[in-house]
Protein backbone atom coordinates (compact mmCIF):
# COMPACT_ATOMS: atom_id res chain seq x y z
CA UNK A 1 0.00 0.00 0.00
CA UNK A 2 2.92 2.76 0.60
CA UNK A 3 6.28 1.23 -1.18
CA UNK A 4 7.51 4.26 -1.13
CA UNK A 5 8.24 3.91 2.43
CA UNK A 6 9.02 0.42 2.78
CA UNK A 7 12.35 1.28 1.39
CA UNK A 8 13.54 3.56 4.40
CA UNK A 9 12.44 0.50 6.77
CA UNK A 10 14.63 -2.61 8.13
CA UNK A 11 13.33 -5.67 6.97
CA UNK A 12 13.61 -8.80 9.39
CA UNK A 13 13.73 -11.71 7.31
CA UNK A 14 15.35 -15.32 6.83
CA UNK A 15 17.35 -16.21 4.21
CA UNK A 16 21.15 -15.40 3.16
CA UNK A 17 23.09 -12.85 4.25
CA UNK A 18 26.07 -11.08 2.58
CA UNK A 19 28.31 -12.75 4.27
CA UNK A 20 27.15 -16.32 3.13
CA UNK A 21 25.80 -17.26 6.33
CA UNK A 22 21.83 -18.21 6.57
CA UNK A 23 19.70 -16.93 9.60
CA UNK A 24 17.53 -14.21 10.53
CA UNK A 25 19.22 -10.47 9.69
CA UNK A 26 19.98 -8.04 12.46
CA UNK A 27 17.74 -5.36 13.62
CA UNK A 28 18.79 -1.90 13.45
CA UNK A 29 20.37 -1.01 16.90
CA UNK A 30 18.38 2.10 16.68
CA UNK A 31 14.91 0.19 17.10
CA UNK A 32 14.93 -0.36 21.20
CA UNK A 33 16.23 3.22 22.19
CA UNK A 34 13.31 4.51 19.45
CA UNK A 35 11.03 2.36 20.89
CA UNK A 36 11.81 3.42 24.57
CA UNK A 37 11.78 7.02 24.21
CA UNK A 38 8.40 6.55 22.33
CA UNK A 39 7.02 5.02 25.36
CA UNK A 40 8.43 7.45 27.73
CA UNK A 41 7.75 10.70 25.83
CA UNK A 42 3.91 9.26 25.61
CA UNK A 43 4.02 8.84 29.53
CA UNK A 44 4.48 12.51 29.80
CA UNK A 45 1.73 13.73 28.32
CA UNK A 46 -1.97 13.95 29.76
CA UNK A 47 -4.02 11.56 28.74
CA UNK A 48 -7.01 14.21 28.56
CA UNK A 49 -7.11 15.44 25.16
CA UNK A 50 -8.17 18.75 25.75
CA UNK A 51 -7.82 21.72 28.24
CA UNK A 52 -10.89 23.00 29.34
CA UNK A 53 -12.42 24.72 32.73
CA UNK A 54 -16.08 24.76 33.57
CA UNK A 55 -17.88 27.50 36.04
CA UNK A 56 -21.35 27.49 36.93
CA UNK A 57 -22.24 30.97 38.20
CA UNK A 58 -25.95 31.42 39.46
CA UNK A 59 -27.30 34.91 41.43
CA UNK A 60 -29.07 34.74 44.30
CA UNK A 61 -29.88 37.92 45.31
CA UNK A 62 -26.82 39.96 46.83
CA UNK A 63 -24.48 37.23 46.13
CA UNK A 64 -22.68 35.34 43.19
CA UNK A 65 -22.43 31.50 43.60
CA UNK A 66 -19.30 30.15 41.42
CA UNK A 67 -18.34 26.64 40.90
CA UNK A 68 -15.71 26.25 38.70
CA UNK A 69 -13.78 22.79 38.15
CA UNK A 70 -10.54 21.54 36.40
CA UNK A 71 -8.33 18.45 35.35
CA UNK A 72 -6.25 18.48 38.78
CA UNK A 73 -3.44 18.09 36.88
CA UNK A 74 -3.43 21.33 35.08
CA UNK A 75 -4.69 23.37 38.18
CA UNK A 76 -1.66 22.24 40.50
CA UNK A 77 0.75 23.02 37.34
CA UNK A 78 -1.15 26.82 36.99
CA UNK A 79 -0.56 27.38 40.41
CA UNK A 80 2.83 26.03 40.88
CA UNK A 81 4.26 28.42 38.14
CA UNK A 82 2.26 31.25 39.30
CA UNK A 83 3.18 30.50 43.06
CA UNK A 84 6.44 30.08 41.95
CA UNK A 85 6.50 27.00 44.03
CA UNK A 86 7.86 24.28 42.59
CA UNK A 87 6.81 21.71 45.46
CA UNK A 88 3.47 22.94 45.21
CA UNK A 89 0.60 20.12 45.72
CA UNK A 90 -3.04 20.18 45.89
CA UNK A 91 -4.13 18.79 49.23
CA UNK A 92 -7.55 19.67 51.01
CA UNK A 93 -5.59 21.78 53.39
CA UNK A 94 -7.28 25.42 54.21
CA UNK A 95 -3.79 26.63 53.04
CA UNK A 96 -3.81 24.90 49.60
CA UNK A 97 -7.40 26.33 49.26
CA UNK A 98 -5.90 29.98 50.15
CA UNK A 99 -3.59 29.53 47.17
CA UNK A 100 -5.82 28.52 44.60
CA UNK A 101 -8.42 31.15 46.14
CA UNK A 102 -5.86 34.13 45.12
CA UNK A 103 -4.75 32.01 41.90
CA UNK A 104 -8.77 32.26 40.72
CA UNK A 105 -9.03 35.97 42.04
CA UNK A 106 -5.98 36.71 39.50
CA UNK A 107 -7.25 34.57 36.86
CA UNK A 108 -11.03 35.21 36.80
CA UNK A 109 -12.28 38.96 37.19
CA UNK A 110 -15.51 39.78 37.82
CA UNK A 111 -16.02 43.51 37.69
CA UNK A 112 -19.69 45.03 38.92
CA UNK A 113 -19.70 48.35 37.63
CA UNK A 114 -16.21 49.67 39.11
CA UNK A 115 -16.01 47.45 41.62
CA UNK A 116 -13.56 44.59 41.15
CA UNK A 117 -15.62 41.49 43.34
CA UNK A 118 -13.57 38.83 45.22
CA UNK A 119 -14.15 35.59 45.56
CA UNK A 120 -13.91 33.53 48.69
CA UNK A 121 -13.19 29.57 48.98
CA UNK A 122 -16.86 28.19 50.74
CA UNK A 123 -16.05 24.47 49.74
CA UNK A 124 -13.89 22.15 47.07
CA UNK A 125 -14.45 18.58 46.46
CA UNK A 126 -12.76 15.81 44.18
CA UNK A 127 -14.91 14.11 41.02
CA UNK A 128 -12.65 10.96 40.54
CA UNK A 129 -12.58 8.70 37.40
CA UNK A 130 -11.40 5.78 35.61
CA UNK A 131 -8.29 7.48 34.63
CA UNK A 132 -5.99 9.32 37.14
CA UNK A 133 -5.47 12.37 35.01
CA UNK A 134 -9.02 12.82 34.08
CA UNK A 135 -9.64 13.43 37.82
CA UNK A 136 -11.13 17.22 38.44
CA UNK A 137 -11.42 19.43 41.48
CA UNK A 138 -13.73 21.80 42.12
CA UNK A 139 -13.88 24.68 44.22
CA UNK A 140 -16.77 26.72 45.15
CA UNK A 141 -16.24 30.79 45.40
CA UNK A 142 -18.98 33.32 46.92
CA UNK A 143 -18.63 37.08 45.91
CA UNK A 144 -20.51 39.79 47.35
CA UNK A 145 -22.60 41.48 45.26
CA UNK A 146 -24.94 44.35 45.69
CA UNK A 147 -28.54 43.40 44.53
CA UNK A 148 -28.72 46.64 42.19
CA UNK A 149 -26.17 45.34 39.84
CA UNK A 150 -27.71 43.77 36.74
CA UNK A 151 -24.38 43.49 34.37
CA UNK A 152 -20.83 42.24 35.31
CA UNK A 153 -17.49 42.28 33.14
CA UNK A 154 -15.74 38.92 33.42
CA UNK A 155 -12.54 38.32 32.52
CA UNK A 156 -11.67 34.33 32.15
CA UNK A 157 -7.96 33.55 31.78
CA UNK A 158 -7.92 30.38 34.09
CA UNK A 159 -4.88 28.23 33.02
CA UNK A 160 -4.41 30.79 29.98
CA UNK A 161 -0.92 31.04 32.10
CA UNK A 162 0.12 27.80 31.25
CA UNK A 163 -1.96 26.02 27.71
CA UNK A 164 -2.21 27.70 24.69
CA UNK A 165 -5.04 25.46 23.74
CA UNK A 166 -6.79 26.56 27.32
CA UNK A 167 -10.68 27.01 26.43
CA UNK A 168 -13.30 27.85 29.78
CA UNK A 169 -17.01 27.49 29.66
CA UNK A 170 -18.98 29.59 32.04
CA UNK A 171 -23.09 28.67 32.38
CA UNK A 172 -24.86 31.20 33.70
CA UNK A 173 -28.41 30.99 35.69
CA UNK A 174 -29.73 34.64 35.57
CA UNK A 175 -31.75 35.69 38.31
CA UNK A 176 -35.13 35.24 36.31
CA UNK A 177 -33.83 31.62 35.78
CA UNK A 178 -32.57 31.88 32.30
CA UNK A 179 -29.75 29.75 31.62
CA UNK A 180 -26.61 30.82 28.79
CA UNK A 181 -23.15 29.40 28.22
CA UNK A 182 -19.95 31.62 27.29
CA UNK A 183 -17.30 30.74 25.47
CA UNK A 184 -13.42 31.77 26.29
CA UNK A 185 -10.24 31.47 24.62
CA UNK A 186 -6.98 33.41 24.14
CA UNK A 187 -8.54 35.65 21.67
CA UNK A 188 -11.84 35.97 23.40
CA UNK A 189 -11.39 36.19 27.35
CA UNK A 190 -13.97 38.91 28.51
CA UNK A 191 -17.51 39.36 28.49
CA UNK A 192 -20.32 41.16 29.76
CA UNK A 193 -22.88 39.18 31.56
CA UNK A 194 -26.49 40.45 32.42
CA UNK A 195 -27.48 38.75 35.66
CA UNK A 196 -31.54 39.52 34.94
Amino acid sequence: MYRNRVAGTARIRQGRRRDGRTGRARRPRWTLAALLCAVFSSALVPSHPFRLSVADVGVDGSFLDVRIRFFWDDLQLAVMESTSDMEFELAETREVDELVEQYINDMLTIDAEGTLLQGTVLERGIQDARNPDEVMWWYRLGYPLDPSVDRVHVRNRVLFNMFEDQRNLVHLKTRSGRERTYYFSWDEDNVTLRLN
